[in-house]
């Protein structure tokens, strides 16, 4: 009997020991593991929003930044304090869901303290943060761009699906500097689902503030310059017996020569980049995306026919290669009969013997055709050549995206359409018709390059990204003649196509009038161009080079000049 207990206890003690050593075991060999595991239960990690950095004007004046916005989230079922909570929404009944929803998004402030009182305690009636873009001084649309939430092309590159991610303009292009980097927190919950407590396991890191070249006001003027052409644009349409138009398209840019920063850069028609920071994204900003005006182009960057303003490509190159010199006299007839076509100037009567800068002043078109003929196969291949030394057919250096326009010449049409270069497509080339595009930047930045005598600036919309200064940056171009061109472009407002507008203003400007034939458009659609700088007399007026576009807004001199005037007189200070 006594061995039989002994053996029993034996048995027990075993067991016990067996049992002590696997919690042992369970509790400091391995708790590691099995803590984790449990706490996976009841512990999870959530992403905390890194805000943009923020986007201001060179005088520090903000454009764009982030801020808090609380939105009401459900999640479907039965609530309490329905009957108070439906009026403040502005709801009949609430909504069957089957996932969480926005009932009111971005809840005003004096809205919180009700209902944070009405969904206290209610699981499935919440408030809820978030980081929301936000514009204080809105500009052109095209030109800042907007934000959207990541879709699923930028989840995968690493974006949070809540994450705001830049689309367009500056917002896009700015993106690697704007965006921040996302912090960690774990969030203890218990069986119910209810937040117990937070830790913050990584702090999030904003985004680098960006300063841009770009004036506020200068901007608002060169906008409103924009939208006031309307009127001008419409007076035209009546003359020529055709229908009004509702709504401008163009562009305005503006830059200091002397260093390539763009102080104003506005496209028309535009649109409030705050309604695509709106969650949900209203209706509105969706009807932006078919509009046939194209609200969402950035025109500036967009190449269009240049007409007359390319006169000064013209006139740099046939004075550089030999084809002219300064005292080359040429009449400016009403037309000239060139293999066998008539081809006239935009005057019907006769305006006698011009030199090079009488011809871009009246911008005679006559002259050029006179003084190409010489070697119109030849001199097209060279006028791309030198043109481009000029900044077109090339990026202006501008960080947005931008178009680089064509430069014409016998290689390219025949590899791009399979023909032979015509001799009379050098006479359309040469007064900017034709194949040849330009955009309102690189105009801008030919005539920066002609007003300093050489000096081609890199064009830039930033000036300093998080503290640090962007350099200027330009190239040296050859040239003997740059006194030659800006005595044609100052004649052009003392004297000719610029005159009537700024022939009386106080502070000397030189530039060129420009009205481009659109193919298969009547009359009074032309493209409306003016590019204009000053002081041209070295009075202590701060440089600036000023280039409007209208597309098919008529006779530039008529519409894209007072817009020039206007930007001018704002910069200035001069009423």
């Amino acid at each position: 009997m006594t061995g039989r207990i002994h053996a029993l206890a034996l048995f027990f003690a075993l067991a016990l020991f067996l049992l002590g050593l696997r919690a042992w075991q369970l509790q400091v060999l391995e708790y590691e593991r099995y803590a984790l595991r449990s706490q996976g239960n009841y512990l999870k990690t959530e992403d905390i929003p890194a805000p943009r950095g923020k986007i201001l004007d060179r005088k520090g004046r903000v454009l764009a930044q982030d801020r808090l916005v609380v939105d009401l989230v459900y999640t479907g079922g039965e609530v309490a304090f329905k009957e108070r909570l439906l009026p403040l929404l502005g709801l009949e009944d609430l909504p069957q869901v089957a996932e969480p929803t926005v009932l009111k998004a971005g809840v005003p402030e004096a809205l919180r303290p009700t209902l944070e009182e009405l969904t206290a305690g209610q699981k499935n009636l919440y408030l809820r943060e978030r980081i929301e873009r936000y514009y204080p001084n809105p500009i052109s649309g095209p030109v800042m761009g907007y934000v959207l939430r990541a879709n699923a092309a930028q989840v995968k590159q690493g974006y949070s699906p809540e994450e705001e991610v830049g689309q367009a303009g500056l917002e896009a292009a700015l993106e690697p500097y704007l965006r921040g980097k996302r912090g960690v927190r774990a969030v203890e919950v218990n069986v119910r689902g209810e937040r117990l407590r937070e830790t913050v396991l990584e702090e999030p890191t904003p985004g680098q503030d960006v300063v841009l070249t770009l004036d506020l006001a200068l901007q608002r003027a060169a906008e409103k310059a924009l939208e006031e052409a309307l009127a001008d644009i419409n007076a035209g349409r009546r003359l020529n017996g055709l229908p009004e138009e509702k709504q401008v398209k163009g562009a305005i840019v503006a830059l200091d020569p002397t260093t390539g920063e763009v102080l104003a850069m506005a496209s028309a028609p535009s649109f409030d980049p705050n309604l695509f920071a709106k969650r949900p994204v209203p209706e509105e900003a969706k009807a932006l995306l078919e509009d046939k005006n194209l609200p969402l182009l950035n025109r500036a960057v967009q190449p269009y026919t240049p007409g007359s303003t390319f006169k000064l490509a013209t006139s740099y190159a046939l004075l550089e290669e030999g084809y002219v010199t300064p005292a080359t006299t040429y009449r400016c007839s009403p037309y000239i009969v060139f293999g066998g076509q008539v081809r006239r100037n935009w005057a019907s009567r006769d305006m006698g013997p011009m030199t090079v800068r009488e011809a871009i002043a009246w911008s005679c078109n006559t002259w050029y055709y006179q003084a190409v003929a010489q070697d119109p196969l030849g001199f097209v291949d060279r006028l791309a050549r030198l043109a481009k030394l000029l900044g077109l057919g090339e990026p202006t250096g501008l960080e947005v995206a931008e178009k680089t326009g064509l430069l014409p010449t016998r290689a390219w049409k025949r590899e791009a359409l399979g023909e032979p270069w015509y001799p009379g497509e050098t006479l359309s080339v040469a007064i900017g018709q034709g194949a040849v595009l330009a955009t309102p930047a690189q105009i801008a930045r030919m005539l920066a390059t002609i007003a300093t005598g050489g000096n081609k600036p890199a064009l830039h919309l930033v000036k300093a990204i998080g503290g640090v200064p962007v350099q200027p940056r330009w190239e040296r171009v050859p040239g003997r003649y740059w006194k030659v061109l800006q005595e044609g472009l100052r004649k052009t407002v003392s004297e000719g196509t610029a005159r009537f507008v700024l022939g009386e203003f106080p502070v000397p400007t030189g530039g060129k009038t420009g009205t481009a034939e659109t193919p298969g458009k009547r009359r009074g659609l032309e493209h409306a161009w003016y590019m204009g700088y000053g002081p041209t007399d070295g009075s202590p007026y701060p440089p600036l080079v000023v280039v409007a576009f209208f597309e098919n807004g008529g006779e530039g001199s008529r519409v894209a000049l007072p817009a020039v005037r206007k930007v001018m007189a704002a910069y200035w200070g001069i009423k």
